[in-house]
This record gives C-alpha cells, sequence and structure tokens, in this order.
C-alpha cells in the first residue's frame, strides 16, 4: 500500500508542474485546477508599480501574449496588484490556451496528497517572493485540530513535519523564525477574518512578562510566530494559511530530559545487555476539553502514568512514545492545592505552584480578547525543571474564539450577545466559557492582590500596547496586507457558503469593522467597569493617596501629562488644574 500511494504522489508531481508554460523572474506561476488560473508571487515592493522581469518560455510554447501583447524573453506590466487578472493566452503544438495570471506577494505552498488523522509522506514546494526558483521538501503531513478536523470540514490544518529522503526529520527555518523540522499550517476555519488566532499570538508575544525561568532560557517563548502563505492542495487553490512553528517544548525552552543506560542485573545470564533510565526534567500538557480536573476542582480520577492522557491533560513533553511511563504527580499536586487548600496557604503559597506575573498577565489577556475558549480548554501548561521545581507557566494556544468571535459556527452563536465587549468574561454562561467554574482563575480573583496586580498592569499596558489606536492598528495592518495582495478576494471566492462555515458567506470588510469596533468597544468597558480605579487614583495603583497628589502636581505642572487624565479631572470642568489638587487633597483629608 505504501508503495502504491508513493508511486502516485509521483506521477502527480511530474503531472501538476507540466501545467506551467513560463518561468517569470526566476519563478514559475503555480496553476489553480479549479478555476483554471495561474498565481505568481512576487516581492511586495512590485506591488503599485510597473513590472519588468525576464521571461523564459517552455520549449513547446511556440507564442504567448498578456494582455494582448507579445512576450518573449521579458514582460513589461505596468501595473501589479492583488485584483488584477492579466489574460495570459499560450500557443504550442497549434492549440491555443487561453487563462488568466494572477499576482500576490504571499510565499505560495503546493502540496499533493490526501491526508487524515495519520502521518502521510508528501512532497512540499515553496515559491518565496523574493527567491528564485523553488524550494522542494518531503513532509509527514497530518490532519490537525478537534473540532475542525471532522469529516465535513473542507479546509483543514494541518502538522506539516519536514523528512529527508531517508524518512529521517529535517529541521527547517522559514522567515528568520526557528529551525525546527515540526511546523503548522492554521486554516482558520471558524474565524470569520481568519486572522484572530495569528493576531491575538503577537498580541500575547508583546505583553512583555517573561517566564520565570527566562534568565536560564531568554529565547524561551510562550507563543508562536508564523507568516501567512497561500496553499494549493493537489493543484487546487486552497485559500491563505498561517505557517507558523509549533508550540512544544523547544519553543517553551523546557529542560530535556536525561537518558542514561545501565547494565541489566541478571545474575543467571552476563551477556552485556542495557537498560535506558530515564530522568524527566520539562514537561508541558495541553487542556484539550473540561473536566474536574482540567477546571482545578478536584484530583480524584485515577491515573495511569502509562497514558498520554489524563482527564484531559494531554501529554506534549516528553511524547509519551519516547519516554514511558510520564508523570502526572505535578499536576496532581497542583490540583489538589487549589482545591482544598485554605485562603490563607492558598495565597501564602500560590506562587510555589504557579508563575503569578504570567498568570496576571494571561488573565488580563483574556478580559482584553474575551477569550471564551481559552480559561480552560486550550491552555497550555509546562515546568521547566520538575526534578527541582514543581513551578507551572502558561504558554497560549488556539486564540480563534477570540474578539467577537465564537468557536461554534451555528446560527445563534455568530456574533452573540453573550460575546460582546461590554460583557464580563466571568459572567459568560458556562456552556460558552468556563472561567466561571475554573477554581483556579476563580480562587485567583478573590485575592485582592492578585486583582490589584491585574488593574496595575492593565493600566500600565493602556498608556502603550493597549490604547485603542494601536489595538485597533495592529488587526488593521494584518486586515491590509491579506487584501492588497488579493488574499481575502480570493479566499472570499473559495469558502464562502460552505459547511465549513454554516453556509454563511465570507465578508470580510464588514467583519473588520465588526471587530475594530468591538476592540475600541472593549477597552472602553474595561477602562469604566473591568478595571475601573477609583477618582482621584492618579497613579492608578488601587489607592489615593500622597503619591496621586504628586502625579497631579506634575500633570498640572506639564512635567508628567499622563495619555488618559479622566481620573484627573475631579471637579468634572473639562481642565486639570490647582482646583482638583485642593479637591484631591480634601478626598485625602476627609474633607
Amino acid at each position: 500500500m505504501k508503495r502504491f500511494c508513493l508511486a502516485g504522489l509521483l506521477m502527480l508531481v511530474v503531472v501538476l508542474p507540466a501545467m506551467a508554460q513560463l518561468t517569470i523572474d526566476g519563478r514559475r506561476p503555480v496553476y489553480d485546477k479549479l478555476t483554471k488560473t495561474y498565481m505568481l508571487t512576487v516581492p511586495q515592493q512590485a506591488f503599485g508599480t510597473r513590472y519588468c522581469a525576464d521571461v523564459v518560455l517552455d520549449d513547446n510554447v511556440t507564442s504567448m501574449t498578456i494582455d494582448g501583447k507579445t512576450v518573449t524573453t521579458a514582460l513589461d506590466l505596468p501595473r501589479v496588484d492583488g485584483d488584477t487578472a492579466y489574460t495570459i493566452v499560450f500557443k504550442r503544438d497549434n492549440v491555443t490556451t487561453r487563462s488568466t495570471l494572477h499576482f500576490t506577494y504571499l510565499p505560495i505552498m503546493s502540496i499533493t496528497g490526501t491526508f487524515s488523522n495519520e502521518y502521510t509522506v508528501a512532497p512540499v514546494e515553496i515559491t518565496m517572493p523574493d527567491e528564485h526558483g523553488v524550494r522542494q521538501y518531503r513532509a509527514r503531513i497530518k490532519q490537525a485540530g478537534a473540532s475542525t478536523n471532522s469529516q465535513w470540514v473542507h479546509k483543514h490544518s494541518y502538522h506539516v513535519k519536514f523528512v529527508d529522503d531517508n524518512g529521517e526529520k529535517k529541521d527547517v527555518s522559514f522567515f528568520g523564525f526557528r529551525n525546527d523540522n515540526h511546523w503548522r499550517l492554521d486554516a482558520g476555519t471558524r474565524d470569520m477574518i481568519r486572522f484572530r488566532n495569528y493576531a491575538a499570538n503577537g498580541l500575547w508575544a508583546d505583553f512583555g512578562t517573561r517566564c520565570y525561568y527566562a534568565d536560564k532560557q531568554p529565547n524561551a517563548r510562550s507563543y508562536i510566530r508564523g507568516s501567512h502563505v497561500e496553499v494549493f492542495m493537489n493543484g487546487n487553490y486552497h485559500g491563505f494559511y498561517n505557517f507558523s512553528e509549533f508550540l512544544d517544548r523547544k519553543q517553551m525552552k523546557l529542560k530535556k530530559y536525561d537518558e542514561f543506560y545501565q547494565e541489566d542485573d541478571n545474575d543467571d545470564v552476563n551477556d552485556g545487555a542495557t537498560s535506558a533510565l530515564v530522568t524527566l526534567h520539562g514537561m508541558m500538557w495541553k487542556v484539550t476539553d473540561t473536566s474536574n480536573q482540567t477546571l482545578f476542582l478536584s484530583a480524584d480520577t485515577l491515573c495511569d502514568n502509562t497514558l498520554g492522557e489524563w482527564a484531559f491533560f494531554n501529554v506534549m513533553y516528553p511524547d509519551i512514545d519516547e519516554v514511558c511511563p510520564t508523570d502526572y504527580s505535578l499536576l496532581i499536586n497542583a490540583i489538589n492545592f487549589v482545591s482544598q487548600s485554605s485562603d490563607e496557604d492558598f495565597a501564602q503559597h500560590v506562587g510555589e505552584y504557579f508563575d503569578m506575573p504570567v498568570m496576571v498577565d494571561y488573565y488580563l489577556f483574556l478580559q482584553v480578547i474575551f477569550g471564551i475558549d481559552n480559561a480552560c480548554n486550550n491552555m497550555v501548561l509546562g515546568c521547566y525543571d520538575c526534578a527541582v521545581d514543581k513551578k507551572l507557566t502558561l504558554a497560549v494556544w488556539d486564540l480563534d474564539a477570540t474578539v467577537g468571535q465564537h468557536y461554534a459556527d451555528m446560527e445563534g452563536f455568530y456574533h452573540a450577545d453573550e460575546i460582546q465587549p461590554e460583557n464580563e468574561l466571568v459572567d459568560v454562561p458556562s456552556n460558552m466559557c468556563m472561567l466561571s467554574s475554573n477554581r483556579l482563575f476563580m480562587r485567583l480573583i478573590a485575592m485582592p492582590d492578585f486583582m490589584a496586580q491585574v488593574k496595575r498592569r492593565y493600566w500600565e499596558l493602556r498608556n502603550s500596547i493597549l490604547v485603542p489606536d494601536s489595538l485597533v492598528s495592529r488587526y488593521e495592518s494584518i486586515y491590509n496586507r491579506l487584501e492588497s495582495c488579493g488574499a481575502l478576494s480570493r479566499e472570499t471566492l473559495r469558502w464562502s457558503d460552505t459547511g465549513d462555515i454554516s453556509h454563511r458567506m465570507l465578508e470580510f470588510p464588514e467583519e473588520f469593522d465588526y471587530l475594530c469596533d468591538w476592540l475600541r468597544r472593549r477597552i472602553a468597558y474595561l477602562d469604566t467597569h473591568t478595571f475601573a480605579m477609583p477618582m482621584g487614583d492618579i497613579n492608578r495603583d488601587g489607592s489615593v493617596d500622597i503619591a496621586d497628589v504628586t502625579m497631579l502636581i506634575a500633570q498640572v505642572l506639564g512635567a508628567d501629562a499622563q495619555a488618559f487624565t479622566s481620573q484627573s479631572d475631579l471637579n468634572a470642568d473639562g481642565e486639570v488644574d490647582v482646583a482638583d489638587v485642593v479637591m484631591l487633597i480634601g478626598m485625602i483629608l476627609g474633607n
């Protein structure tokens, strides 16, 4: 069976590139059998300008025209953009073929094969806009995801593990990111703007707080980086994807396990046989569903260390196929601590079990993006070295259901009232968000010091990353990049009115307007409700005291102008002046 599959793949590799009849500036256009059109990737700086390039025609092509102009060795177009379709006419062997040529500045990835939940070896070709020729690879590929991996889904996400000709793993680097064999093609199937996960990973990356072991591993990342690519599957255009790093031990820089061998203790036979022993260090789990354990309610479910999953905690490192048995005791101890400790013990010792600065940022992050599917499911927990420290840190994963997007696409969930920005995340019903059922988060929220830290952190970021214009601009730049290269238009034609999105239309301009409005309204709501500070709390530390008077005086004198001064205008006359200072002093003195 394997020989048959590989032979079929080789035949497809030979047939599909034969559709191309020319090379432009060292790159062959990729042919889409669905629309019978060609796509060529060029450097982004070529867009919007006159485009001149060398052309090499295939030997069997006797003539070619583009938009009625004969092309032999050079191409000269007055303008290249993502919307124009250039008419291209080939003549070979007295047969005339008419098609159209489209341009993009995203990389183009062509994959050939049939994929399922099991890995299949397949050829992968990648054409970069700023390189000549095509990069050719082999990779083990399988479908990825949970709800988006159903049989009725057509735009799947994929795991892509590059291998050499012998089937051994091959590390590859793209876009200046990490050098590794494991990459991921994220389809964004349930996301009606297709890049919420991509944007939210970038936002988390800029929040700033590093994991507790960053001094040992300065390159540790609790997020993934990626770049959008145009994907062809078996010669058919398949839309744009986020081609990204994979969140794993290497990304988080967790300490590797130690493996050593000892001679088998056998008095009867002295054959020099050895057995492997393992010392665990870094450990990593992903929450895949809801349980009493993943909600930190109890750890009373029977645990089997020979299995790769316990109570919906899926082992990510060490791989159960490499190291068995594993060890769930770190998780069990943390769950028991959260579920059984007194309030005093919890407040005093929670920092021994969890990376608290990261917990502060993660909770704030969930509030900003309204991550309804990330307060239980899609959490990744990691420990740097369980041999010396039991502390768990967090990494982000699967952030599609954010910024006003629901993870379900059925009628009544899309843009549902419950996910609008003027809501408290903790009040969202548990059938949509498990935050209110997660004992870890609820116990943290009940700690005044934790919430004070969250508020201080919010107002610290409110002057930079969380400025509404800046936040909207982050999403806008992604949208503009995808729109100007034509990817949004092609995605609309390819995937609108399909079962993947409950037969709705992809309406990117409308969805983008909704997203931007949602973000602005969310920050306004957080300002005045969730993270509101008392009037007169000028330095936003949760209390009103002499430090606020000092800062207010500095504001009045112009020495310490703040980006947001609504709390400084105590008498609500539209100005910040000496009258506000006098009023603040009176508040502190109790007058």
